[in-house]
């Protein structure tokens, strides 16, 4: 069964913004994807389509997302960038829809009544 994973995190205000631009890689380099469709993804974001193995669930893809994560940051420490990561989320879905919302108002200007 496949599932999307989408993970989302913030860094440290000492955290080199060479180190954000390579921990995104280091993730892109995990498979992890930092665009959808061709449009980019907001800044520290990445998402990955993922399919589990017998007997794992949602649990065991997040702990999987954690531990890549991790892995990553410790990757751009290790080229020697000040890299910290404060918090990070992790949304793992299996059915219903996902994509990157088109935050320009529509064509006449006008904006959409909360109702």
């Amino acid at each position: 069964m496949a599932f999307v994973a989408t993970l989302a995190w913030e860094l440290d205000a000492s955290s080199s913004p060479q180190a954000a631009k390579l921990l995104v890689a280091e993730l892109v380099g995990r498979r992890y994807l930092d665009r959808f469709e061709g449009k980019r993804l907001p800044a520290h974001t990445v998402w990955i389509r993922r399919n589990v193995e017998d007997g794992e669930t949602v649990d065991d893809l997040k702990r999987r997302c954690a531990a890549e994560l991790r892995a990553a940051a410790a990757a751009v420490a290790r080229a020697g960038l000040p890299i910290r990561l404060v918090r990070a989320w992790v949304q793992v879905t299996g059915a219903g829809t996902y994509g990157v919302l088109d935050v320009e108002p529509d064509e006449a200007g006008a904006e959409e009544e909360n109702v």
